[in-house]
């Protein structure tokens, strides 16, 4: 069902057009990322109507969306349906990354990673890391944390750096900047600059 959902909400991927290109972030990218925008929606997704769906996918297929505000509004800029726990995004990274790989707040951030070149995982959400993640990232002799410049990154690094261990490498973002302004401001130098 997730599945047939995502293929429906990425046939309507062109709507957020503007959106995503305010981002850097191209539809060729957007269509590779399997994002759209949530029309016909599943039961299930019916209060996500007119939302940007950015699709969890693995290799067996869709596991997860998030939901993205396309404008400005009252509602929640980021929402999860209901009964749908804390994923992951672009877990297909662990697969292709060597010794060392790269952590993110969110999924427009890991994808402008991925853009750039750049292996990444995105935690959906500053205060959502979970303590099994650690044993994800034991594999790899350096974690990169991209944390955005604000409070909210701030607990993310912390957490993260914790978690990681001698293996976390702290990457600074400005304040008030995060992967994705960087990347529409300076361009991917900018980030391949934190991984040394």
């Amino acid at each position: 069902m997730l599945d047939k959902a995502q293929r429906e909400y990425a046939s309507h991927v062109g709507e957020a057009e503007d959106l995503l290109a305010e981002r850097g972030i191209d539809l060729q990218a957007a269509r590779s990322a399997g994002l759209g925008v949530v029309r016909n929606p599943i039961p299930q997704h019916r209060q996500m109507a007119g939302r940007l769906a950015i699709p969890y996918m693995t290799r067996a297929g869709v596991v997860n969306f998030s939901f993205r505000r396309m404008g400005d509004g009252p509602t929640p800029k980021y929402m999860k349906a209901k009964g749908f726990e804390s994923n992951l995004y672009g877990v297909s990274s662990l697969a292709k990354a060597d010794d060392w790989i790269a952590v993110c707040e969110g999924e427009l951030d890991a994808l402008t990673l991925h853009i750039c070149g750049i292996p990444a995982i995105g935690i959906p959400g500053a205060k959502n890391w979970k303590p099994h993640w650690n044993r994800i990232f034991s594999d790899f002799s350096r974690v990169y944390v991209f944390a955005d410049g604000d409070g909210a990154g701030e607990e993310l690094r912390d957490r993260a750096m914790h978690e990681l261990g001698a293996s976390g490498v702290y990457v600074r973002i400005p304040e008030g900047e995060d992967v994705n302004s960087l990347y529409v401001q300076h361009g991917p130098t900018v980030l391949w600059s934190g991984v040394k």
